[in-house]
C-alpha cells in the first residue's frame, strides 16, 4: 500500500467517525438546556465535549505529519552538511589548481635557474602540494635555495 493510499485509508476512517459523532438532536438539547438553565449542562459545554473529541481523533494523523516532517528535515540537515563538506572539498582542490598554476609564473621571477632546470622544478613542485604551500610561504631571497635543494 503506498503512502497516499494510507493516508486517504485514515482520512476515511476519522471522517466515519466524526460522522458517528454528530447529533442530530443537538440543536433540540441545546435550547432544551437553556431552557431549564442548567449550569451543569449549558451548550457550550456540550460543544467543548465535542471539540475535545474531535481533536483527539486527528491526533495519530498529526502525530504522524509530525514525524514524517521531523525525519524530513533531519535528513535534509545531513543533506546540507554533506553538501557544505563537499563544496569545502571542491573549493580546496580549486585553490590547489591555482596555487600550481601560480607556480609557473613564480619559477620565471626567479633568477639562477637554467631552462632545463625550471622545467625539473616545476614538475617536482607540481607534482606534491606540500611543496607548493611552503613555497609560498618562502621569502624571495631563499626561494632560490629552496628549488635548488628540490634538484637535488
Amino acid at each position: 500500500m503506498r503512502f497516499s493510499e494510507t493516508v486517504d485509508e485514515i482520512d476515511k476512517e476519522i471522517g466515519d467517525e466524526q460522522d458517528n459523532d454528530f447529533d442530530p438532536l443537538a440543536p433540540l438539547n441545546e435550547l432544551n438546556g437553556n431552557a431549564n438553565m442548567s449550569s451543569t449542562n449549558t451548550p457550550s459545554t456540550q460543544t467543548c465535549k465535542k471539540s475535545k473529541k474531535r481533536s483527539r481523533n486527528e491526533d495519530p494523523i498529526v502525530g504522524v505529519l509530525k514525524d514524517s516532517v521531523s525525519r524530513f528535515d533531519n535528513i535534509r540537515t545531513e543533506a546540507s552538511d554533506s553538501i557544505k563538506l563537499l563544496a569545502d572539498c571542491f573549493k580546496f582542490e580549486v585553490d590547489a589548481v591555482t596555487r600550481r598554476m601560480k607556480v609557473f609564473d613564480e619559477r620565471k621571477q626567479i633568477e639562477g635557474l637554467i631552462a632545463a632546470q625550471r622545467l625539473k622544478v616545476g614538475q617536482l613542485l607540481v607534482h606534491d602540494q606540500v611543496n607548493v604551500d611552503y613555497f609560498f610561504t618562502l621569502d624571495e631571497e631563499i626561494k632560490l635555495d629552496f628549488l635548488l635543494q628540490l634538484l637535488d
